[in-house]
């Protein structure tokens, strides 16, 4: 049948404010993701006002159950996260 493949999701974190520690955010994601994502790459992009979201680029398995939704839903639960959004998804 062949391996499952890969795929890679970028999400967009907001982070709840300016004073939110984004490396911390970053650490409390990795973990919250353990087993779900591999997180590949964190990166900051400037929102306003010196508010800065977190472009992070993750990859999971393409049959992942729940989907995108898993990953939204766990990372927003999170303190000190205001919002996520899934900007790209490809398969590798």
């Amino acid at each position: 049948m062949g391996s499952k493949g890969k795929v890679v999701v970028v999400a967009k974190v907001f982070p709840a404010g300016v004073e939110t520690d984004r490396v911390k955010l970053a650490d409390e994601i990795r973990a919250k993701l353990n087993g779900i994502a591999e997180i590949k790459k964190v990166e900051d992009e400037e929102i306003a006002f010196g508010l800065k979201a977190l472009r992070m680029h993750m990859v999971v398995p393409e049959d992942i159950e729940g989907g995108t939704d898993v990953i939204e839903n766990s990372v927003s639960a999170l303190q000190g996260v205001s919002n996520v959004e899934i900007t790209h998804v490809y398969r590798i």
